[in-house]
């Protein structure tokens, strides 16, 4: 009987390699955005677990620094990580990165005279305002018709607190080991800014990994990776919700 040649067993291999090439691609995306999925409502019980941790509390709690998922008031720090223990809430991602924390420092620190002075006392109270500010990309309305999709418009300010999922790269994460991860490359701007520790956050769209990009307002190159999943506290329904538990005024 005859039998394959090794160029037809060659001719089959190499079919069967670009099958197999592919169905990769299609299922490398499907299991990126279930992780992102099941990111995003990790992330939400987080959310609301800060909002029932301030119901409970009269406050927000301090970051996690030292990694043992408990706050650390005594030393109150702004950035950290969720103290997962304190808010029985998800630790990381689906990347088994910890979640990065910030937190405005008057809304630590229970309201003790119920009177709205704001930053006069610095306690947390209905004049209170976040340090926290959240930008992202794409057109800035201030310059229509003009359609830029690099500029950064602000879409939120005042925040009280932001948690960060550093997504699949976690570029600048920590994982829940206590391993911490390499920083992101030079053009990365936008997933520099989350990690760097100010009170400035980017939040984007998914963008893949693009040669000669550059994370700025120059239209002539594309937007470097971005996988960073951004969520914060809205200012407005974190004091609804403590005035309708009694907490403020």
């Amino acid at each position: 009987a005859k039998g394959f040649t090794l160029i037809e067993i060659t001719i089959v291999l190499f079919i069967v390699g670009l099958m197999i090439a592919g169905l990769l691609g299609p299922l490398e995306t499907q299991l990126e955005a279930r992780d992102r999925a099941a990111t995003e409502r990790a992330m939400d019980e987080v959310v609301e677990a800060l909002y029932g941790f301030a119901i409970t509390n009269g406050r927000l709690p301090c970051p996690d620094t030292d990694g043992d998922g408990n706050e650390n008031v005594g030393t109150c720090a702004a950035s950290g990580f969720i103290p997962w223990v304190d808010l029985g809430s998800p630790q990381g991602d689906a990347w088994d990165n910890r979640f990065t924390y910030r937190v405005t420092a008057e809304f630590t620190t229970i309201d003790s005279d119920g009177v709205c002075n704001g930053d006069t006392i610095a306690e947390f109270d209905l004049c209170s305002d976040g340090d926290i500010s959240i930008q992202t990309r794409g057109d800035n309305p201030a310059t229509s018709p003009a359609v830029e999709g690099k500029a950064t418009p602000a879409v939120a300010s005042g925040v009280p607190a932001v948690i960060v999922s550093h997504g699949r790269n976690g570029f600048g994460a920590t994982t829940t080991g206590g391993i911490a991860r390499p920083a992101a490359p030079g053009g990365n701007g936008d997933e520099l800014e989350n990690t760097n520790g100010d009170a400035n956050f980017m939040s984007r769209v998914f963008t893949r990994e693009n040669a000669g990009c550059a994370d700025n307002n120059d239209e002539s190159t594309p937007l470097c990776e971005y996988d960073d999943i951004v969520k914060w506290l809205s200012p407005a329904l974190l004091n609804n919700r403590m005035v309708v538990a009694g907490q403020l005024p």
